[in-house]
C-alpha cells in the first residue's frame, strides 16, 4: 500500500512543542505536546514512528519563533531532517480551505500546530528548505538587541535632561547626566564588538557593506535587514519583506485563492519600519531622485505616511537589488 504524503505542523512556544500531523484526510487525532528540550525532541521521531512516519520521511514545517525555536532547531539539523520555516504574519493571515472537514473537532491548543501542517501540505513544493544562520549571525542579532536598549535608555536621560526644572537637584542632574554618558559609551562599545564580528564572517561583512553602499541605510538598517531575512536566505523576495516589516500591503489567502482587500498589517516590526523612517529623512535629503519623488507626490496632495511608506519600499528594492546583483548601489532609472 503506498504511503500518503504527510507534513506535520510544529507550534512552538517557550516550554513546549504542539506537533500535528496532516495527510490530506480528516482524522485530527494525530497530535501530540512535548516540552521544548532534549528530552522532548527525542519523543518525536518515536511518535512519528508509531504513526509510520520514518525520520527519512519526515517534512517539518514551524514558524520563526526567535530564540524558542533555536535549539530545536539545532536539534533538527544535527538528525538531518527536512524543514521549513514560515513567516508568521503568512499563517496568522492564512486561511484554511474549506474543502477540509471536521476542524471543529480539533481542540483550540492543537488548532495552530494542524494550521501550519495543512500549510505546508499544500506549499512545501513551494518553500526552499531552512538552515540556521552562521554563529556569526546570532552574535550579530544579540548585540545589535543590546545596542538598541543603549539608544533607547540614552534617548531617555536626553529628554529627562530637556525636560530639567527647578525642582530637579544637582545630584540627580548629575546622575542623568551620568548615565548619559555611560549609555554612549556603551553603544560605542557595542559597535565596536559588531565590526569585530562582522570582520569574522565574509558573508555577513559582504552584505552589510553591499547594504551600506545605499544612500541614506545606515549600520542599524542594514543590520536589521540582515537579522531578519537571516542574511537574506529566509526571505528573499523584497515584497515579502516589505509585508513582514508592515511597509507594504497585503492580502488575505487562503489554500486555493486570495481574496479581500490589501491593507498594511498592524502586525509587522514596528521598529524595523520606524528605522526605516529615519533612512528616508536622509535619502530625502541626500538622493536628488527621491527628493524630486517627494516633492511631486507632495504637490499632488499625497498624505505625508504614504509617501514616506513609499519611499521605504523603495529603499527595500535597492536593498534586494544590491544583494541579488552583489554590487553595490548604482543609481539607475528603475528606482526613480
Amino acid at each position: 500500500m503506498e504511503k500518503k504524503e504527510c507534513c506535520i505542523g510544529i507550534d512552538v512556544s517557550k516550554n513546549t512543542l504542539d506537533i500535528a500531523i496532516f495527510d490530506g484526510g480528516m482524522d485530527w487525532n494525530k497530535h501530540i505536546q512535548v516540552p521544548n528540550n532534549p528530552k522532548g525532541y527525542a519523543s518525536i521521531v518515536a511518535w512519528l514512528g508509531k504513526n509510520g512516519i520514518s525520520k527519512k520521511g519526515i517534512r517539518l514545517c514551524l514558524e520563526y519563533t526567535g530564540l524558542y525555536a533555536h535549539s530545536f532547531r539545532l536539534w533538527i539539523e544535527e538528525q538531518q531532517i527536512t524543514y521549513y520555516m514560515v513567516n508568521p504574519m503568512k499563517m496568522h493571515r492564512y486561511e484554511i480551505p474549506t474543502n477540509i472537514k471536521g476542524l471543529g473537532r480539533i481542540k483550540t491548543d492543537q488548532m495552530d500546530a494542524f494550521r501550519i501542517a495543512i500549510y505546508c501540505y499544500q506549499n512545501y513544493r513551494l518553500l526552499e528548505p531552512s538552515k540556521l544562520p552562521s554563529e556569526s549571525y546570532f552574535k550579530i542579532k544579540r548585540l545589535l538587541a543590546e545596542r538598541k536598549q543603549y539608544v533607547r535608555q540614552s534617548t531617555l536621560y536626553q529628554q529627562q535632561l530637556h525636560d530639567i526644572s527647578a525642582y530637579d537637584t544637582e545630584s540627580s542632574r548629575h546622575r542623568k547626566e551620568e548615565m548619559r554618558v555611560q549609555m554612549h559609551y556603551h553603544i560605542k562599545q557595542t559597535d565596536e564588538e559588531i565590526d569585530n564580528v562582522l570582520k569574522e564572517d565574509t558573508a555577513l561583512l559582504n552584505n552589510y557593506s553591499l547594504l551600506t553602499s545605499i544612500i541614506g541605510i545606515g549600520r542599524v538598517n542594514a543590520l536589521t535587514t540582515i537579522v531578519l531575512t537571516e542574511n537574506f536566505t529566509a526571505i528573499t523576495d523584497p515584497r515579502k519583506y516589505a509585508c513582514y516589516i508592515a511597509v507594504a500591503p497585503f492580502r488575505r489567502e487562503s489554500g486555493t485563492s486570495v481574496r479581500g482587500k490589501a491593507k498594511v498589517s498592524k502586525m509587522g516590526f514596528k521598529q524595523a519600519k520606524a528605522d526605516l523612517s529615519i533612512a528616508v529623512v536622509t535619502t530625502i535629503q541626500h538622493d536628488p531622485d527621491i527628493r524630486a519623488y517627494w516633492l511631486r507626490k507632495k504637490a499632488e496632495g499625497k498624505q505625508t505616511g504614504i509617501v514616506m511608506n513609499a519611499i521605504k519600499f523603495k529603499l527595500i528594492l535597492r536593498m534586494f537589488a544590491v544583494i541579488k546583483r552583489q554590487a553595490p548601489f548604482v543609481k539607475m532609472d528603475a528606482y526613480k
